[in-house]
């Protein structure tokens, strides 16, 4: 079998990836779209008593959307961080591991395939589920709030996806916010291959207690005067220093999350039947 990577065989490994999961794969879309309807029709419940006011129409119309896409927003990052988090959920059992491991693929194929299912396949279920609430709640507004229907699947990814930001919506933040995510899915999925048991758990704790040092080392090196030369700095909207600034913030958070993926993969390598109880070393 060659080593290198064989989309062929990449295919077969996702397909089989999939349909050994496909209840817990409907069972995630069932239930984040239980939880998107839900939070829909209380907010179509609270702006019920105000529809005959029609002046007031366009901006319900507005704080609707804007409370749908935040909540969104959250729990879309919440579901791609368990879900990196949970990359190696396959292995779990000495017998999912013996599954998985002697499947007749390469270690760099099952890597991307089980990357690819939670990442495009995470992506695929948050899509599925709100375009299934969206229904549900255009469904429910005859009901609740007759004569304000509207549908939340367009107005939620382009805003997802073009705005990010609620505040500054420049395409500096949008590309400091991205490579921000991209780190953090890296550093979950790191997360995922290092830990186990309590994969999501130990992660975030890991996550926290590394932003605690970090913020303890910037507090000790602004005390002792080695940050002094960053208000002289006078980064200013438009500024090269702007750019600078924003460019060397996206580049190292993009190098940290290259770094990360290459570690899980590297420890993904590592894995064997049996290994250690809480680690996968």
């Amino acid at each position: 079998m060659k080593k290198n990577l064989d989309l062929n065989r990449l295919g077969m490994v996702i397909r089989w990836d999939v349909l050994n999961n496909w209840t817990y794969n409907l069972g995630v879309i069932a239930g984040l779209a239980i939880c998107f309807s839900i939070a829909n029709i209380i907010r179509l419940y609270r702006i019920s008593g105000f529809i005959a006011a029609s002046h007031e129409l366009d901006a319900m119309t507005d704080s609707y959307k804007k409370s749908a896409y935040m909540f969104f927003g959250f729990i879309s990052f919440m579901v791609i961080y368990v879900l990196a988090s949970c990359i190696f959920r396959n292995m779990k059992t000495k017998l999912q591991r013996e599954s998985f491991l002697m499947l007749p693929a390469t270690n760099l194929e099952k890597y991307v395939a089980r990357f690819l299912v939670v990442t495009v396949g995470g992506l695929v279920t948050l899509l599925g589920a709100l375009v299934i609430s969206d229904i549900i709640q255009l469904i429910f507004s005859f009901f609740i709030t007759p004569g304000f229907h509207i549908s939340l699947t367009w107005p939620v990814l382009s805003h997802t996806i073009f705005a990010l930001s609620p505040i500054d919506n420049s395409w500096q933040t949008i590309l400091v916010a991205y490579s921000f995510l991209i780190f953090a899915h890296s550093f979950a999925t790191l997360g995922g291959a290092f830990y186990r048991k309590f994969p999501v758990l130990l992660t975030a704790c890991t996550g926290l207690a590394l932003c605690l040092i970090f913020s303890y080392i910037i507090n000790e090196l602004y005390e002792a005067g080695w940050l002094d030369f960053v208000g002289t700095l006078h980064i200013e909207e438009g500024s090269s220093a702007q750019y600078c600034a924003v460019f060397t913030s996206s580049a190292v958070f993009l190098a940290l999350a290259a770094f990360n993926y290459w570690a899980s993969y590297k420890l993904f390598t590592r894995m064997q039947v049996i290994c250690n109880k809480w680690i996968n070393i």
